[in-house]
């Protein structure tokens, strides 16, 4: 036998072959499962157009010493529905979508130019003057969305895409909490984990173009928040065997758990919210502070408890425990008693005791099943993300149902 002959026989010999399936290949026994995923198709007008403008947000008056701060997002979206509401019929607030900052997305044209707008954070506070400047950037045509979702254009019409998604969070930035990317339930949706701490279920959402169209991908959340008590009753829960007649045993306990914490106050309307810096050194029957005459001129010491049975008519009850120092410019001393914690504040996972941290872990990996029923449960809810009539207002309409794919809806997209 030649020699390479013998070679290429002793090749074949050696060679590993895998082993061949006795169905012809698989093809005898082909199952199609049927899978769901967490997404809901989008319909919208190709003829539809969403006005893009630009905002800007300043004090009419600067103040006095230094820079004016950066405005919160909460005062910035308290000045937008102020104007909104004081002209409804030249600012539509049901046809409008707001990101916050410097971005208004709407269906109808609006006023261009600067217009006054004064907003009041509470009653016995005097208004501000706020210069809101608003002028018109773009005019988004849909019809480019559809046409790259045919094939027919190439590149992604990002700014459309960033224009609808505001428009889909408009609704439940309004009635959720909004944290990060994601939207929680007041008050629906919820579990108790024990020591003033809730599980607060809610969920992420973004649009996405895909080979079977514009799609809302939603996906289920859950996050530890401080229950939105008052303060008092958080620390009854919060540290254990707390005991108001005993304070000064829990004092520095009371101090690590509420400072930086944020409240809304009681005793007056407003809807200025407060940081807590820490405690008062003196109880609160002890403390004074001086007080301006009508003149602007300092006068004598006043009593906190007689200031607040004279200018609220509210006695203090819990005088022998120290009242809560806020951040801020002038002196601002508060009871306890009057002071309730504001909802949406994340309570950090890393700080849950054990059986606290299992509660929230079980709650947030269920069984898919569960898991779809949640998501399906929160897309009908009148305070979820599909509630209102602000997508429809935009020739938008998002399906309550999830689609067919390729991945299963229990998976995080």
């Amino acid at each position: 036998m030649p020699k390479g002959l013998a070679s290429t026989s002793s090749d074949n010999v050696n060679r590993i072959s895998p082993v061949q399936r006795p169905d012809t290949g698989g093809q005898l026994a082909v199952r199609t499962p049927r899978l769901l995923v967490n997404h809901f198709p989008v319909n919208f007008s190709p003829k539809s157009i969403i006005r893009h403008y630009d905002v800007d947000i300043k004090q009419e008056v600067p103040p006095k010493h230094g820079r004016s701060g950066k405005i919160s997002k909460s005062i910035l979206t308290m000045i937008r529905d102020k104007l909104f509401t004081d002209d409804p019929s030249r600012f539509p607030l049901a046809k409008t979508a707001y990101d916050g900052e410097k971005n208004i997305f709407s269906a109808v044209p609006l006023p261009t130019g600067t217009f006054t707008v004064e907003v009041s954070e509470a009653e016995d506070m005097n208004p501000r003057s706020y210069l809101f400047t608003i002028k018109l950037v773009n005019e988004l045509q849909l019809r480019k969305l559809k046409d790259y979702l045919d094939g027919t254009l190439c590149s992604v019409p990002r700014d459309i895409l960033q224009g609808m998604d505001v428009v889909v969070k408009e609704h439940p930035a309004r009635t959720m909490i909004s944290v990060g990317r994601g939207f929680h339930y007041v008050r629906a949706h919820q579990d108790y984990l024990g020591h003033g701490i809730i599980a607060s279920k809610g969920c992420q959402q973004s649009l996405k173009p895909t080979s079977q169209g514009l799609v809302l991908c939603l996906d289920y959340s859950v996050l530890s928040f401080r229950q939105p008590v008052s303060v008092i009753e958080f620390l009854t829960e919060h540290i254990s065997e707390f005991k108001l007649n005993n304070f000064r045993r829990f004092r520095r306990d009371v101090e690590i758990a509420l400072r930086g914490l944020k409240v809304r106050v009681t005793h007056r309307v407003t809807k200025q919210k407060y940081v807590i810096a820490g405690l008062t050194r003196d109880d609160t029957r002890n403390i004074t502070f001086s007080q301006e005459d009508p003149d602007g001129n300092a006068s004598q010491n006043v009593r906190l408890v007689e200031y607040f049975r004279q200018k609220y008519g509210r006695d203090i009850v819990n005088q022998d425990i120290p009242c809560l120092e806020m951040k801020s410019k002038m002196r601002n001393y508060v009871p306890m008693e009057y002071c309730v914690l504001v909802e949406g504040q994340v309570f950090p996972k890393d700080d849950l005791k054990k059986e606290e941290a299992q509660m929230l872990k079980d709650i947030s990996l269920v069984k898919p099943k569960d898991r779809q029923k949640t998501i399906c449960s929160m897309v009908r809810d009148v305070d979820g993300p599909f509630g209102g009539e602000i997508i429809r207002n935009f020739g938008m309409e998002v399906s309550m149902d999830m689609t067919p794919g390729g991945r299963s809806c229990d998976q995080a997209t």
